[in-house]
């Protein structure tokens, strides 16, 4: 029953236990139909508990997917599916006191914004150009991804400038400590950190698992590869996923020689899926045609991509005068294509943001429903990170970027000068220093009013959060704050922030913890904010990896563009969008259609354009 539906190379790869095992999968060969069915196989034919079985992915779109489909076939919910960071905020919630260090297991989140905000007033403390902050952060990233015992020693090794930045990562790392808060790299450097030095609690973790299984292993990066390492332990129980051709985020850490990497140390044995249930033979043909161009040292894992489906498919290409005109043609598709097929079966994929523009204008006019697939996030967005700093300000109050945030907000009068007191008598928490900060009367006054109301709510957040947001909306008069502020914008202000007091009900409701609701948007990615409206998707190449339309549109075939010009650095890069190309392809399930422009406005000016290589490759099947 669990081996039904099978193809024999899907098969072998489920049933196969004798050793680890790598599974080169191409582009639509049900390589989650394999994970998903293993996992069911395991628990089904081989009393594995499914709570044993750890699978780690990298969206939360593709984890909650093989969630589902786990529960359809075995009719219960797995625990242990995830992705490598909700993963590590487990362990670290479960054992972060045992670091050695002062974070407890109530440490919050910094996003990106949070982060950078620390880097630059560190920048400011040690003389150093505020301009710098997005390098430095940057730089303290990739250290924290390499891993290293010391990102300190790491840092300044490093050429400068780089190398310039080591004390102030010293000094982010000691602002983050002191307001029990970890970014987005620490979640995995600690972690690692603390099974590599903790036998006991490797021990532990190692043993939780019986099996453990990983997604999309070619976008795997260095810190990631170790905390696999640790978790197998001496054992060989181990199931990764991916395609060499299919990586496309090397210039974020990923490591796609960790394909070889895991099956030299881990004896891994090598076994392929190359039929593709997706998408048609003329498409398909396109995307052999480009890999097999490779020219790297990966040539011998290259998959011949190849399907059963008798229709040929639709592939079309048009050369345009220029932008507005690709544009043009492109609404015209999509507006016949509508009479058979939902909007929401279509995506433009577009190899840089700014080239989204053009679309937006043409689809305005022909009345073509179209979400862009970026931009600012709904809790992004200015009056929505206010009223969730203050919960987590209160559930944490150690936290300095949260503190800072809401302490003038709405205005209290509290500036830069008596700010800069309060930071001086900063000992344990914000809430002390702030009651023990000597001020002027009516801001001591204003002060001992904010102290007040948050105190009450103390211990309330994790379990009440809806209950104390309307609380803090009321004794603040966040509604009133909200029309003077943004005044033609305050309608939809706080129409945003009605949308937040439904989702934390809706969690107060449910009896989940504010914490994990806080974890699952600041670990969301691109793709999570996809949602079922009918509309056209207009999205970069790389966020549409593992995603699937029957019609993609990839315009701006152009040197340039893509490939981009700063591929023309290195071989390496150029590779890196030739797999991109690739990727782009294989999104499209019954149509694709390809289009480029003879010139387009820079700066204001005409640029003449030149064809991508990859149509010249592509020639004879178009």
């Amino acid at each position: 029953m669990i081996l039904q539906g099978l193809n024999p190379q899907q098969r072998a790869a489920v049933e196969y236990l004798d050793s680890a095992v790598f599974l080169s999968a191409g582009a639509g060969s049900g390589k989650t139909k394999v994970l998903t069915h293993k996992i069911a196989y395991l628990v089904h034919e081989k009393g594995i508990r499914a709570n044993r079985i750890l699978a780690i992915t990298f969206t939360k779109k593709a984890a909650h997917e093989m969630v589902d489909r786990v529960e359809r076939m075995l009719g219960i919910r797995p625990r242990w599916i995830s992705t490598f960071h909700s993963f590590s905020v487990k362990v670290l919630r479960e054992d972060a006191d045992l670091l050695g260090m002062s974070f407890d297991r109530r440490f919050v989140i910094y996003d990106t914004a949070d982060s950078l905000k620390v880097v630059k007033e560190i920048l400011k403390r040690l003389n150093m150009d505020v301009k710098e902050a997005g390098a430095a952060q940057e730089v303290i990233s990739k250290a924290k991804q390499e891993y290293r015992s010391s990102i300190f020693d790491y840092i300044e090794a490093l050429p400068y400038p780089a190398s310039s930045y080591a004390e102030v990562a010293r000094e982010y790392q000691k602002d983050l400590e002191s307001s029990n808060a970890m970014d987005y790299d620490d979640l995995l450097y600690f972690s690692v950190e603390l099974l590599a030095t903790s036998p006991e609690t490797r021990m532990k973790w190692s043993e939780r698992f019986d099996y453990v299984m990983i997604d999309e292993f070619q976008d795997t990066n260095d810190i990631q590869f170790s905390l696999i390492q640790l978790l197998a332990g001496q054992r060989r129980t181990l199931f990764a996923v991916g395609d060499f051709f299919q990586c496309i985020y090397t210039w974020r850490g990923s490591r796609p020689s960790n394909i070889e990497r895991f099956i030299r140390e881990f004896g891994a044995k090598e076994m392929r899926l190359e039929k593709n249930y997706r998408s048609t033979r003329r498409i398909l043909d396109i995307a052999n045609t480009i890999v097999n161009n490779v020219e790297s040292g990966w040539s011998h894992k290259v998959l011949q991509l190849h399907t059963d489906r008798q229709e040929e498919g639709d592939i079309e290409y048009k050369n345009h005068p220029d932008a507005i005109s690709e544009s043009i043609w492109i609404a015209e598709k999509i507006r016949k294509l509508s009479l058979s097929h939902a909007y929401s079966d279509m995506a433009i994929l577009i190899r840089m943001t700014f080239l989204s523009r053009a679309f937006e204008s043409i689809f305005m006019q022909y009345g073509i429903p179209y979400t862009i697939i970026r931009g600012l996030a709904f809790y992004d967005r200015a009056e929505i990170k206010d009223l969730l700093s203050y919960l987590r300000f209160i559930a944490n109050p150690k936290d300095r970027a949260s503190f800072e945030r809401i302490i003038n907000t709405p205005a209290r009068g509290i500036g830069k000068k008596a700010l800069s007191k309060i930071r001086e008598n900063f000992r344990t928490d914000w809430l002390t220093a702030l009651r023990e900060t000597k001020l002027p009367a009516k801001q001591r006054l204003a002060a001992d009013l904010f102290l007040k109301t948050l105190e009450g709510h103390i211990g309330l957040v994790e379990e009440r959060p809806y209950t104390v947001l309307m609380a803090l909306i009321e004794d603040f008069g966040f509604f009133t704050y909200i029309e003077k502020e943004y005044k033609d914008e305050s309608a939809e202000r706080m129409e945003n922030i009605s949308e937040l007091s439904n989702v934390l009900h809706a969690l107060e409701e449910e009896g989940k913890p504010f914490s994990e609701f806080m974890e699952d948007n600041l670990l969301s990615s691109e793709q999570d904010k996809i949602g079922n409206e009918d509309s056209v998707k207009i999205l970069t190449l790389h966020a549409a990896k593992g995603l699937e339309w029957p019609v993609v549109f990839l315009p701006a075939l152009e040197e340039e563009i893509f490939p981009s010009a700063k591929s023309f650095l290195s071989d390496a890069s150029l590779e890196e969008e030739r797999r991109l190309f690739y990727v782009g392809t294989t999104r499209a399930k019954e149509r694709l259609y390809l289009s480029s422009v003879e010139s387009r406005m820079k700066f204001g000016e005409i640029s003449f354009m030149t064809r991508s290589r990859y149509l010249d490759e592509i020639r004879h099947h178009l």
